[in-house]
């Protein structure tokens, strides 16, 4: 064992004599040192030796030479648009990165050999799927290299047709990633040859990689893949059926959707002039095979939990020729049956699944007049219907029915305006955000902003201000600039308002510069 080691080990204070003689030329060094604490006389030889030791050592020699990367394809990007991605990547204004990378997508360009390594740090998988089209090829050599940068090579190059010339080693050989993107590629341009290939293997594949090659079939879909899909539903893996469950859903007369519509029909029917609704009382052995789980996700009855996944998978055209009314008229029949949240969130599940754009809106309606009743009774699934119905609004429908509940703003504190506002289609139209500027100066007039008594912290108007920066058009950036004349004094309050809103303003210039730069 080293000797300063063993000296370190025992302890200074239980030697009467302490050798720091270290065998090396630093001894005639530390030989000058002025005598002191014993103690800091050992650390001083123990760091110079460790220095020393170092200093000797030579670099590795590599054997071979690796072989150097492809050629680039794509153009990088300038030096001025270089400096403001490395500002992304370090994560100032993150929210902007991803459609900064895709707009280097767009334009045919790659990130700069010098940002490679920053780029090949990241560990966020969204962003990761945006960068690896503009690493260019030393983007990807450089992943062979480092353990923790080898994420970039399940990002395959695109070819003629997007398959690359060895797509099918690649299938054979490749990481699960790998082989599904090439799997979901081949779908697109030979949709009978993909499904053979993973026919050929799906009995050796794990259940995770089976649901994930199930989810590639997606491209393509057709009748020919029914007789697969089918199988599958047979598989050991509840999660490999519900998947195989659920494409089989999409095909309009599939045997699958003829035996969900059969169930159905035996739940709901129309009496009297009202829709009745009796879910099953118990779940049939057949159930299960088409995907329908038998235990409750959150804490709603065992029969809504049957009821509700049925009603998912079946498009909402069918109740309208079943049960003879549109959407809204539907709803009316169903008012007061003791089961009509859960047809509801049924309904609400299909139609945005199956993008039924005449469900959308009566649904929204719906469930805003029914929100707080739903929210009360604690039995769905999912409390966030609304959001996901604006999102399938066309945008200029989306702003109308916000503009709405901005203009009835109470200012009651369980006001949900702005969850449902990041829902809106970014960036916003110009009509919409001018408007929206206006009742915020209305609703935020300087009298009251800069008054003692308001408190910027519990006001939604001003909450939101950082997050317009990425909803405004940049047009708007004026507009924004002179909201408010605000007084010059340091009074907290102020100072929040006054960083809430050169925050905004930041993030609208920095979506103009990658707009100016990044062509």
């Amino acid at each position: 064992m080293d000797s300063l080691v063993t000296t370190a080990l025992v302890g200074l204070a239980r030697q009467e004599k302490v050798d720091l003689n270290t065998g090396t030329p630093v001894d005639a060094l530390l030989a000058r040192l002025p005598d002191t604490e014993i103690e800091r006389k050992f650390l001083l030889c123990a760091g110079a030796r460790a220095l020393y030791c170092q200093a000797g050592q030579q670099a590795p020699q590599a054997s071979d030479l690796p072989e150097a990367a492809d050629p680039e394809r794509l153009r990088p990007c300038s030096p001025s648009a270089a400096l403001m991605l490395s500002r992304l990547l370090a994560g100032e204004q993150a929210p902007l990165l991803p459609g900064a990378l895709a707009r280097l997508r767009e334009y045919g360009l790659r990130l700069p050999p010098h940002l490679l390594p920053q780029a090949l740090t990241i560990t966020n998988k969204e962003t990761r799927a945006a960068l690896a089209p503009v690493l260019g090829e030393r983007g990807r050599w450089l992943g062979r290299f480092n353990p923790s940068w080898r994420w970039v090579l399940d990002f395959l190059p695109e070819g003629e047709n997007g398959l690359p010339p060895d797509a099918e080693t690649i299938w054979q050989e490749g990481s699960t990633a790998q082989r599904t993107e090439i799997l979901r590629r081949l779908r697109a341009v030979e949709p009978e040859k993909a499904r053979a290939w993973l026919q050929k293997t799906w009995k050796q594949e794990k259940a995770e990689i089976r649901n994930a090659f199930l989810e590639a079939l997606e491209v393509g879909l057709s009748p020919n893949d029914e007789p697969f899909l089918e199988m599958a539903l047979d598989d050991r893996a509840t999660s490999v059926r519900s998947r195989a469950a659920s494409l089989l859903a999409r095909l309009p007369d599939s045997a699958l959707l003829q035996r969900m519509r059969q169930r159905a029909q035996q739940m709901i029917v129309r009496q009297e002039g009202k829709v009745v609704v009796e879910p099953p009382q118990q779940l049939e052995k057949d159930w299960l095979r088409d995907g329908i789980e038998e235990k409750p996700a959150q804490k709603i009855s065992a029969r809504a939990w049957w009821m509700l996944q049925v009603l998912s998978f079946i498009e909402p055209a069918f109740w309208e020729d079943y049960l003879g009314a549109q959407p809204a008229e539907l709803f009316t029949l169903l008012a007061n049956d003791p089961w009509e949240i859960q047809v509801m969130e049924g309904w609400s599940k299909a139609a945005l699944s199956y993008h039924a754009a005449n469900w959308i809106i009566p649904l929204w309606n719906w469930w805003h007049a029914h929100y707080q009743q739903a929210a009360t009774e604690k039995v769905l699934t999912s409390y966030t219907y609304r959001e996901q119905l604006l999102r399938q609004m066309p945008a200029s429908v989306a702003e109308r029915t916000l503009l709405k509940m901005l203009h009835a703003y109470d200012g009651q504190p369980n006001n949900d305006c702005w969850e449902l506002l990041a829902e809106v289609p970014r960036p916003w139209s110009l009509e919409f955000a001018r408007t929206y500027l206006k009742l915020l100066r209305g609703h935020c007039p300087v009298t009251k902003i800069t008054a003692e008594s308001f408190n910027p912290y519990a006001d939604p108007w001003i909450n939101d201000l950082p997050s317009l920066g990425l909803a405004l058009p940049i047009s708007c950036a004026d507009e924004v600039a002179h909201l408010w004349e605000l007084p010059d004094d340091q009074r907290w309050g102020i100072r929040y308002i006054r960083n809430q809103l050169n925050e905004c303003i930041a993030t609208i210039r920095m979506r103009k510069q990658i707009e100016e730069e990044i062509i």
